[in-house]
């Protein structure tokens, strides 16, 4: 009797499976293998991700699948370690990847390119202009657990973060040159808390806290050595358009404020108010400025 059961369980545990395969969408990078909902079925025309675990359940490996029209164009590489993808969004808080195209389709447009490592998770994302210049990297920071909290950006030419993100960051203080990054932190909720920016050998220069309201962003802005420089608030709208920017010095003194108008889809009005909160120039921005 013991023989005939060793023999049952012998064969249950030789019939199962040595792998299980699902199957997930290029769409996103890291919440499609790690806690996202696997696809039921892809068609052959997409691209898509194919995941094989353990019968326990742990990940074993992440293979990139091409479409049918795309294969032959695309050689699918020996290790994931290599991959790399391209795309025209990308959302560095959530680690999503959005609008997948081809390397050729890529050629002309802005576009970023993602290199993934053996899990499936997103090492570095590169962004190029239209002319193909490689402008600045993401670096992504991962735990054990496969969970991040920050990232940097690495920057190869000089630039000031106010004109990339004029809500966070104030002119005042905001110099970036070539080889330098800012290191985000950010919360769980996936809003940016503080911003580091440092040198090539880590060294920092200045750095943003940030805290936030109901339609508010307060920004902070310090020196290495903890000096306060100044702060500004931004308020936005219902749509998160913001409406008015108010900058202070280090002691809470209003400086100058911006405020802006929405009035219609074609235009924005874009007004600069003194430190009395007077209007001292008022001027329309087209749509096609905008973009």
């Amino acid at each position: 009797m013991r023989y005939l059961l060793f023999m049952m369980v012998g064969n249950f545990i030789l019939a199962q499976p040595d792998s299980i395969v699902k199957v997930f969408s290029t769409d996103l990078m890291r919440t499609n293998v790690l806690t996202g909902k696997p696809k039921e079925s892809i068609s052959k025309r997409d691209a898509h991700f194919r995941a094989v675990y353990y019968p326990s359940g742990e990940l074993k490996r992440i293979e990139f699948v091409p479409a049918n029209w795309d294969k032959g164009r695309r050689k699918k590489p020996k290790s994931t370690s290599k991959l790399k993808l391209y795309y025209q969004q990308w959302n560095p808080k959530k680690q999503e990847l959005l609008k997948g195209i081809t390397k050729k389709e890529a050629r002309g447009i802005p576009h970023y390119r993602a290199t993934l490592d053996e899990k499936g998770l997103v090492q570095n994302v590169d962004y190029f202009n239209r002319h193909n210049k490689v402008m600045w990297t993401f670096h992504m920071h991962w735990d054990d657990e496969d969970k991040s909290s920050k990232y940097d950006i690495e920057f190869y030419s000089s630039r000031n973060l106010s004109e990339l993100n004029h809500e966070m960051f104030a002119p005042d203080l905001s110099t970036i040159r070539p080889g330098w990054k800012a290191r985000y932190h950010y919360n769980p909720t996936g809003n940016t808390r503080s911003v580091h920016v440092m040198d090539a050998f880590d060294d920092l220069y200045y750095y943003y806290e940030f805290q936030y309201g109901e339609n508010e962003l307060r920004s902070k802005y310090y020196r290495a050595d903890s000096t306060l420089v100044g702060s500004h608030t931004v308020r936005f709208d219902a749509n998160k358009n913001p409406m008015r920017i108010t900058y202070y010095n280090e002691n809470g003194i209003m400086k100058n404020a911006i405020g802006y108008e929405y009035p219609d889809d074609a235009e924005m009005v874009v007004s600069q108010y003194n430190n009395r909160g007077e209007i001292i120039e008022r001027r329309i921005i087209p749509k096609k400025e905008m973009n």
